[in-house]
């Protein structure tokens, strides 16, 4: 039954005041004057959306002189062609070009202001030390290079970038000038008919980019209760694209490009040309050949090139971190989250984290627990409980600081008072105070984490609070980062805080969320009726009392530029910022605040760089907190770069049937990105899910990398057990998932080794098909498990591709395994009850499996079962990697190889782990001929089949019983298993 709550038209809010001792309470009714003056950020017309804009192009560009060409490289004086032009800044008289071939698949090319000044900001190059650039391996040469750089000056200087082997035209600025003002850049590239290009991450958008899009960077806290926007920009920044071309008769090719600019910026994909657009900054460019040692290219390659070479692999995860987490804005108290812990025991749901959000804070302060609803001493002793279990805890914490009121000696927060005295904060250029914006706590400060200070700072209050509450992984929200007013709202405001935010707070009185997925009026007519009432009521309610001031927006128009002078705050290029409003202080720190370094860095070149730095910074403090222990630290913004010490998340997704479908292109794009531990919150976070949707995705993301449910208060409660079919849906798919989780890690080894992905797009592992070049209705987990999801409302059937048949490649259902029949490139319709998700097994895979547990712990301990689906040529290969799942360094690893070929197995390992659990069983399926009986050799004894070992049904084997020779461990020695006949 749907459980509605009573709304009224008059609203009172709590605001904790917290005392030197205690904590309190109080109910205060909300007015004008206890605000903070939001402010209104003017109204902006985007600039691809004006008409009225001037047109770079027909700006001078620059010539070339002083050129040397050298084996290594390039360089040359670029200078201004003509007039000044001054588009959307002022124009930079003299550039440099720089050429690189740092390695034989990777280009550089730079171009850079001639005259460089440390303390001129109004050319800002990214350093290297907050975000490493690829290095040159100083032995590449043109001669061995994949790729070729040429340039002309005819009619003005302009380069491409082609294939050496073919002379193929990769990038390609001909016919096109080169923009570059104080605060714009601008290239045009050429490209092939029909192109496809993927990636650029962070969007909610199509996995095939298409040609009528644009791609906005810069990081935006997109809004709690409406969900992420499609097609506008979020939390991440990541410009890299990967291309792939088709070419009928042969294989297809694949490149690289990825442009290393953290400024603010646009792609504009469009017909014929991809425009690349940026608010400042420099060009620097890195072009990847995607070529392997055999001379083709492939999109794998071409992702591996970017994450080896260009942003670093990434960081390894913790296995117990592979497992089901569950959250939820509106646990109220610590009883709440016991409850949620037990019914998910009850139900016998594996859980294996349990995670807070910031109801658990004391007014909303990170890193303070609130006395009453969360005790630290009741919490901690029910953590080391949680531990005993093989269990684990994560919190939420903000980067956000609140700023203590001068007017109240009972309001500390020592948070605040510690940063204060290293005077560690983002500045207000205008007074030189901290900046004061506004976020849940109140009138908030940031960390400058361009100072060294900064990260001690943080890692002092993360060791404070873990002394308290030991919890075993962070996650870093709001940090794009959020600010809930217009420019330093806190300047003079001081003396209200605590204060409320100029919003209503998600399941406040006249903020409860009745919105419920597409065919919800199908499957609970009068739930949706009673909701559809109350959504009426709240409605004519907020109608009648509008306790929070509506801010008036002006309309601004486009900004002139003025020679010689930033507009910092309302750049004369106005990017699709997706805040309202479209203006770039809007919803965060104003890019005038200036941090504390010498040259006075501002916001506006280190916006999209806080995700990214305090996820850096969060990732080193739990090094130090729990040393040698690989941590676990999830960031909502990141740059490229960040998958070497943050994970990622889908953030505010929304409990509809299109967010849940659109999740699967957003995590394969992070796996470009190189965030290989990313993951959507099951049946989404903002609106209400139903059983339908929640049963559907909560069987879709146990194939995800990260596996969390996770919804907002205001909602109805959506965790795993609370309708009897999601509790089915998810215990079967976690079954399968558990069963899986040594495949799942040795894919995360593999991926912080070589830069592989976890998640795979269909067109990566048959790149040459076009036919799949924008299927992500159906996805890879790793190279041999197919997904098959069910998408659509009140389904049993579901369709999906089985590709690589009309090639020869074999299927075979997960369950049964019963190979699938199919004809090439035939969408098969596939039976689909509402607790079942398809899962095939590629042809020609050994997996290597173990008896799921309730947690993860529990699986490692239990017995190993191998799996071998054999292909045509009845031959089957696979790997595992094993290690203690937890160490940074570890003492000792194992890697096992296994061969199935000419009616044998072979396992071949290598390293010292000792991995206690025997091999129970070994299963092969697609067997030409039925075997009589088997021979196993292990550490020079040999074993025959007794009756009973081996039973034949349907061309699969299985052959039980092998504990009795694998009794010190299944891979503690290599070991040999033939099938007689």
């Amino acid at each position: 039954m749907l459980l509605l709550q009573q709304t009224g038209a008059v609203l009172a809010l709590t605001v904790a005041v917290r005392g030197a001792a205690s904590s309190t309470t109080t109910s205060i009714q909300l007015t004008q004057s206890l605000l903070p003056q939001v402010g209104a950020a003017p109204s902006l017309t985007p600039t691809i959306h004006d008409s009225k804009a001037p047109d770079p192009q027909t700006c001078p560009g620059y010539m070339a002189a002083n050129v040397v060409e050298t084996p290594q490289g390039v360089t040359a004086d670029l200078t201004l062609a003509g007039p000044h032009c001054q588009a959307f800044g002022t124009d930079i008289h003299d550039l440099v070009l720089q050429v690189q071939y740092q390695a034989k698949e990777r280009l550089s090319v730079k171009i850079y202001p001639k005259y460089l000044s440390v303390q001129n900001e109004t050319h800002y190059i990214l350093p290297n030390f907050i975000v490493p650039s690829p290095e040159n391996d100083n032995s590449t040469t043109k001669s061995k290079s994949d790729l070729g750089f040429e340039w002309s000056n005819t009619p003005t200087f302009q380069f491409k970038v082609s294939r050496v082997s073919n002379k193929e035209e990769l990038f390609s600025t001909y016919g096109h000038v080169l923009v570059y003002e104080d605060q714009f850049l601008e290239l045009v590239s050429n490209m092939v008919e029909d192109y496809n290009v993927y990636g650029l991450a962070e969007n909610i958008h199509d996995f095939h980019l298409g040609q009528n899009y644009t791609q906005t960077f810069w990081t935006n806290d997109a809004g709690i209760t409406s969900g992420n926007p499609i097609d506008g920009n979020i939390y991440g920044v990541h410009p890299f694209y990967q291309e792939s071309r088709y070419h009928s008769g042969s294989n297809t090719s694949s490149h690289g490009v990825y442009a290393r600019n953290a400024h603010g910026q646009e792609w504009l994909l469009r017909p014929k040309t991809i425009t690349y657009r940026a608010i400042g900054g420099s060009f620097d460019f890195y072009f990847l050949s995607g070529q392997d040692d055999n001379g083709g290219s492939s999109a794998v390659d071409t992702i591996r090139q970017y994450h080896a070479g260009c942003v670093g692999l990434p960081a390894m995860q913790m296995f117990w971190t592979l497992g089901l987490h569950q959250c939820r804005l509106g646990y109220d108290n610590l009883s709440m989250m016991q409850d949620v812990v037990a019914n998910y025991k009850a139900a016998n749901i594996p859980l294996e984290a349990i995670w807070s959000d910031f109801d658990m804070f004391d007014g909303y302060r990170s890193f303070v627990n609130n006395p009453v609803s969360y005790p630290v001493d009741k919490m901690a002793a029910w953590l080391e409980k949680l531990h005993d279990d093989s269990q684990y805890y994560v919190p939420l914490i903000w980067t956000n600081i609140y700023r203590t009121n001068p007017e109240d000696p009972e309001d500390v927060y020592p948070p605040y008072q510690r940063g204060a005295d290293l005077q560690t904060f983002i500045r207000n250029p205008a007074t030189g105070d901290y900046y004061n914006g506004d976020n849940w706590p109140g009138f908030s400060v940031w960390g400058d984490f361009l100072l060294q200070s900064s990260y001690s700072w943080w890692e002092n209050e993360l060791r404070t609070w873990h002394n308290k509450i030991p919890f075993d992984g962070v996650l870093s929200d709001l940090s794009e980062p959020a600010s809930y007013c217009v420019g330093s709202c806190g300047d003079g405001n001081l003396h209200l805080n605590p204060v409320h935010v100029p919003e209503l707070m998600p399941g406040d009185l006249l903020n409860n969320d009745y919105e419920y997925p597409k065919g919800f009026s199908i499957s609970n007519k009068s739930d949706a009726a009673s909701a559809s009432l109350a959504a009426a009521s709240q409605s004519s309610a907020l109608l009648s009392s509008t306790p929070f001031p509506s801010a008036t927006s002006t309309t601004l128009g486009r900004t002139e530029p003025t020679p010689g002078v930033r507009n910092l705050t309302y750049p004369p290029y106005v990017l699709n910022n997706a805040q309202e409003g479209h203006a770039l202080v809007k919803g965060t720190i104003s890019p005038d605040a200036t941090h504390n370094d010498p040259g006075n860095t501002t916001e506006y070149e280190m916006h999209n760089l806080f995700g990214y730095q305090t996820g850096n910074a969060t990732y080193h403090a739990l090094l130090e907190i729990l040393p040698n222990r690989r941590p676990f630290a999830i960031s909502r913004a990141a740059f490229s770069g960040s998958g070497r010490f943050s994970s990622h998340w889908g953030g505010d997704n929304s409990a509809t049937w299109g967010s849940m479908f659109l999740g699967i292109s957003h995590s394969l794009t992070h796996m470009m990105a190189g965030i290989p531990m990313f993951g959507v919150d099951a049946c989404g976070y903002t609106h209400n899910t139903d059983f339908d949707l929640c049963s559907r995705w909560m069987s879709l993301t146990a194939f995800f990398p990260f596996y969390r449910n996770h919804n907002i208060k205001g909602t109805i409660p959506q965790e795993a057990y609370i309708w009897s079919s999601v509790a089915e849906a998810s215990r079967r798919a976690i079954s399968v998932r558990y069963s899986l989780l040594n495949y799942i890690y040795t894919l995360f080894y593999q991926a912080h080794t070589k830069g592989d992905t976890v998640m795979r797009a269909l067109a990566w592992e048959f790149p040459n098909d076009e036919t799949l070049k924008a299927t992500y209705s159906q996805f890879m987990l790793g190279p041999s498990l197919l997904v098959t999801p069910v998408l659509t409302p009140n389904s049993d059937t579901v369709r999906g591709v089985f590709p690589g048949i009309g090639e020869g490649t074999r299927w075979y259902d997960w369950y049964t395994l019963q190979e699938v029949n199919a004809q090439p490139r035939e969408n098969v319709t596939l039976a689909a009850p509402l607790e079942h998700i398809n899962v095939h097994a590629r042809g020609g895979s050994i997996f290597v499996l173990q008896e799921p547990g309730y947690t993860t712990a529990a699986t490692r301990d239990n017995s190993f079962s191998l799996l071998a689906t054999l292909d045509n040529n009845q031959y089957a290969e696979g790997i595992i990697y094993i290690d203690d799942g937890v160490s940074l360094v570890q003492n000792a690893t194992k890697t096992v190889s296994f061969i199935y070929e000419n009616g044998a197995i072979i396992a071949s390992t290598h390293g010292t782990y000792h991995a206690p659990p025997a091999l129970a069983n070994f299963t092969i399926a697609g067997l030409h001929t039925e075997p009589r009986g088997f021979q196993f050799r292990s550490n020079n004894k040999l074993y025959h089949s007794r009756p009973g070992n081996l039973n034949y049904k349907n061309g699969t084997a299985y052959i039980t019983g092998l504990e009795q020779y694998t009794s010190t461990g299944a891979f503690e020695h290599s070991f040999q298993l033939n099938l007689t006949y």
